[in-house]
């Protein structure tokens, strides 16, 4: 099974589960949920999730890299 969420659709301030919550994207102020990398913040517009037979698959399709700021 695939599913599109298109976080973009939503309002900000919603809860997705296992996503996060929905944000305003500091880089182009579209909707999406924000995620964690060691190189910095991602925000995920649309992602594309498939149910495989040894777990699920996630993949943005969607977004923007936010830099971390050099401390």
């Amino acid at each position: 099974m695939v599913t599109l969420e298109d976080f973009t659709a939503l309002s900000a301030g919603s809860d997705v589960p296992l996503e996060g919550r929905v944000g305003e994207c500091p880089q182009c102020g579209r909707n999406g949920v924000a995620q964690e990398e060691p190189d910095g913040i991602f925000y995920v517009h649309v992602q594309l999730s498939e149910l495989l037979s040894d777990g699920m698959l996630t993949e943005a399709r969607d977004c923007c890299r936010i830099a971390r700021a050099a401390s």
